[in-house]
């Protein structure tokens, strides 16, 4: 009978753990993200990425024809911008899906989104930005950078 009590109370137990990790982690990954609210918006056409074996994660290379910054290259302790602009070229650190050489990209760093606009029919689409903390991730940048 003992055994019966138990169970209910670990599985209790376990779903309480769970929940405190996920709202930990959410107020985490928000602070973290605080620094992209910094107004950085730019647009421009994809003229070559690589892609790393992590997930597909990769780095975009952009030819902007829109930015409300001329330079961005700041750094963060042990994470790094999810972009870089010099000039009219620009970096992206993201996941890559579905990319073609051309297609339209936009960054909008206070909402935190990049617009895929393809130039075959595959639909626009949105994604996250966020800061980069994976030290994989990091390596690869560091090591593939165009910059």
């Amino acid at each position: 009978m003992k055994n019966w009590i138990r169970f209910p109370i670990l599985i209790s137990l376990f779903i309480i753990i769970v929940i405190s990790v996920n709202i930990n982690g959410s107020e985490d990954a928000k602070n973290r993200d605080k620094v992209l609210n910094n107004n950085v918006i730019f647009k421009g056409y994809v003229i070559d990425y690589r892609v790393s074996n992590n997930h597909r994660f990769g780095i975009i290379q952009l030819k902007l024809t829109e930015s409300s910054v001329n330079i961005f290259s700041d750094s963060l302790q042990n994470e790094i911008y999810p972009y870089k602009i010099f000039g009219d070229i620009a970096e992206l650190y993201t996941t890559i899906g579905d990319l073609d050489y051309n297609d339209t990209i936009t960054v909008k760093s206070k909402s935190q989104k990049i617009i895929y606009e393809a130039t075959r029919e595959y639909p626009k689409y949105v994604s996250e930005l966020n800061v980069i903390e994976d030290s994989e991730n990091i390596k690869f940048v560091k090591k593939k950078t165009f910059f």
